[in-house]
């Protein structure tokens, strides 16, 4: 165990980059920045939960918190696990050195393992620990439930966490007998995704008839997540003996998932981390082509082959041209039924370009674009191509994976949602300056604060300092003039314009910015 702990500490540091920090002043900076981005979202998360505690304390139901709490976090735990397992517990690229050091295939996985619970930990801890002291507050004191309460916290990532892993690695086994390997990962990916949300959906809709709240609430926690069960007050059993067998349940599982993976560990690594297996006999062709084309193919190759970029920056587009599917095929009554939303035919006119401006936002790999050269950045940098042109064709990427949801979410609400001429315009028109913040924003910040030594695409595509701080910039920026128009009653419409114009000066004179410098 302690070279499995020597093995966890050494990855840590080469995750977080700690080494670089304390012989970089730059890196410090960006670290600082990074940290108060990420401390930014945990308040935020931590805000909604006390709240979401504080309703259920309000209908009376504190006792319902932390099976509530559990669940939700468990919930959110799996999806994050299916985005981020195929990236570090399993086709990462140190295995080769780590194969060359003295450590067991158990050894090396429980490091990996513990990794990533650490960084699940945090969810379950925010959502937990704040919806923890609202139940505390609101209950009799009980100091052995609430002492089990707060040991079952560093228990709770587990199941999921194993449960998705086996789910993530399913995916790439069966993707891997097909042409395309990455493409089929990805539709997988989104079909398991989507499978799991719809369930979700179906739970707490299913459960909405009964009269009785608790009765329903209880009912939808169970089934949204069978474990929480435990977490639910039960006469017939007392509450040492339910989060006892919690405890152990997650232990066993733990122990399970280790024994499995860590006798097929090289092979489940090798198969996570190979192409597909289907080859084709087809000859090469070369084609002579423009810079920008050139790069543009290069960079739309780079970007598709990264299953966990595609998987992570891809979702916002991804949903909303799901969105925009359902629209066509559905009614607006019943697309408003099926995602529990009443009146969304005067919804969507309104905050329309709210929706669509905020699903593009979440897709910017512009952020990480650069980064993602890792150490062939070289063969860029020396070639004849200005500064611009690279920007150009990163950027046109970008815009494309946008162009594709924007066009379909156009379609569906000019044919299905009848709008007014002003919020047809501005529908029409406030994405797109959305859209090209967003994307130059992350380009900018990325050739400021590039990483080019990562091990992992994880790094650069989850926790990097351009992802983080042009996702909060962004959520900023489409969070504002909704914000005003809830608390102080400004009109939306003349607020979005408003920012939007704000927004485009501002992407101009990132883009100018960016283009002026000589060097990548």
């Amino acid at each position: 165990m302690s070279r499995a702990y020597l093995l966890l500490r050494t990855q840590i540091m080469n995750y977080l980059a700690l080494n670089e920090i304390k012989q970089s002043g730059t890196k410090k900076k960006t670290m600082v920045i990074t940290a108060v981005g990420v401390i930014t979202f945990v308040l935020l998360f931590c805000i909604y939960n006390w709240l979401t505690a504080l309703a259920l304390v309000q209908l009376g139901k504190q006792d319902l918190i932390p099976a509530y709490m559990v669940s939700i976090a468990s919930f959110a735990i799996f999806i994050l696990t299916v985005l981020r397992s195929n990236g570090i517990l399993f086709g990462s690229r140190d295995l080769d050195m780590l194969l060359a050091l003295p450590v067991k295939f158990s050894e090396i996985i429980t490091s990996k393992f513990l990794l990533m619970y650490l960084l699940h930990f945090v969810v379950a801890f925010v959502f937990m620990a704040s919806g923890g002291i609202v139940w505390m507050m609101h209950t009799p004191l009980d100091m052995l439930q609430m002492v089990l309460y707060v040991i079952s916290i560093f228990f709770v990532p587990i199941i999921p966490m194993c449960i998705a892993s086996l789910l993530g690695l399913c995916i790439v086994y069966i993707a891997s007998y097909f042409k395309n390997s990455n493409l089929f990962s990805l539709i997988f990916s989104f079909v398991a995704l989507g499978v799991v949300g719809y369930g979700a959906v179906f739970i707490l809709q299913s459960e909405a008839g009964i009269a009785n709240v608790g009765a329903m609430l209880a009912g939808q926690i169970t089934k949204l997540y069978p474990p929480a069960i435990l977490f639910l007050d039960d006469a017939r059993f007392h509450v040492s003996i339910r989060l006892g067998i919690f405890i152990a349940l997650s232990t066993a599982v733990f122990y399970l998932f280790i024994h499995f993976v860590s006798m097929r560990y090289s092979a489940l690594n090798d198969l996570a981390s190979t192409s597909s297996k289907y080859r084709a006999k087809q000859k090469n062709v070369i084609k002579q082509r423009s810079p920008f084309v050139a790069l543009y193919h290069k960079d739309f190759s780079l970007f598709f082959s990264s299953y966990t970029a595609v998987l992570n920056a891809g979702l916002g587009v991804i949903l909303l041209s799901l969105f925009s599917i359902f629209l066509v095929l559905l009614s607006p009554e019943q697309l408003g039924k099926f995602i529990g939303m009443d009146h969304i035919h005067r919804f969507l006119p309104t905050y329309g370009p709210v929706l669509i401006s905020a699903m593009l936002s979440l897709s910017c790999p512009a952020a990480f674009f650069i980064s993602l050269e890792g150490k062939h950045i070289w063969i860029v940098q020396s070639s004849p191509i200005s500064t611009k042109e690279i920007l150009n064709s990163k950027l046109a990427v970008n815009l494309t994976l946008h162009a594709v949801a924007y066009c379909l979410v156009i379609i569906a609400m000019m044919t299905r949602i009848q709008m007014n001429t002003l919020q047809t315009v501005s529908t029409l028109l406030i994405p797109i300056a959305y859209s090209l913040f967003s994307v130059i924003l992350g380009l900018f910040l990325n050739k400021k604060h590039p990483n080019f030594t990562w091990d992992n695409e994880m790094i650069i595509v989850k926790q990097s300092l351009p992802v983080i701080a042009s996702s909060l910039i962004s959520m900023v920026a489409v969070a504002l003039p909704v914000l005003l128009h809830w608390f102080v009653s400004f009109p939306l419409l003349p607020l979005l314009w408003g920012v939007a114009i704000v927004i485009t000066i501002a992407s101009t004179f990132m883009y100018q910015t960016a283009c002026r410098s000589a060097v990548i």
